[in-house]
């Protein structure tokens, strides 16, 4: 679907944001922020995904918590063992804590674009997320929406839905 990925002297993390246009060169997607977002510095965050995980992007809404997160999760490997997108939705609901519900799950086929795998799920009144997963190779590409309303984790999901590759 998104053809070799591997090149010489690339990495998962190759990826930069200009304006509001996050690109990923290893991955080939680029994918438009909503302009309500903003790239954050990632070496300002506590991320720590080992060698199986990597985070590409953060962005959020002005200092709250709302945004979207891209990692880049790296298949069949330990820790978690991960096997394709099915099964790191089964893990995500796993970890739910006890107020989180599930909104809805769906696979969404692109023409001529990328399969994502879709889990919406929130904690009523409170916080609205979306888990939206797809394949590149041999790494999963996840998605983590979270929104304060319905209506922002819309736009959200809509901007990922609509991301770029070549």
């Amino acid at each position: 679907m998104f053809g070799a990925v591997t090149a010489v002297g690339q990495s998962a993390a190759d990826g930069s944001v200009r304006g509001n246009v996050y690109s990923n060169t290893y991955f080939r997607i680029s994918l438009t922020l909503p302009p309500n977002l903003h790239a954050v510095d990632l070496g300002s965050l506590n991320a720590h995904g080992g060698n199986h995980e990597v985070l590409l992007l953060a962005a959020r809404e002005g200092n709250a918590p709302s945004g979207i997160i891209l990692l880049a999760v790296k298949l069949n490997v330990a820790p978690n063992h991960v096997l394709d997108e099915k099964d790191f939705l089964q893990k995500v609901r796993k970890s739910w804590d006890s107020g989180e519900v599930l909104d809805g799950q769906q696979l969404r086929i692109q023409k001529d674009g990328p399969t994502f795998h879709q889990l919406d799920y929130e904690i009523p009144t409170v916080e609205f997320d979306s888990a939206l997963v797809t394949r590149a190779g041999d790494y999963l590409l996840v998605f983590k929406c979270n929104a304060k309303s319905k209506e922002a984790l819309k736009v959200m999901v809509d901007a990922v839905i609509a991301m770029h590759h070549e």
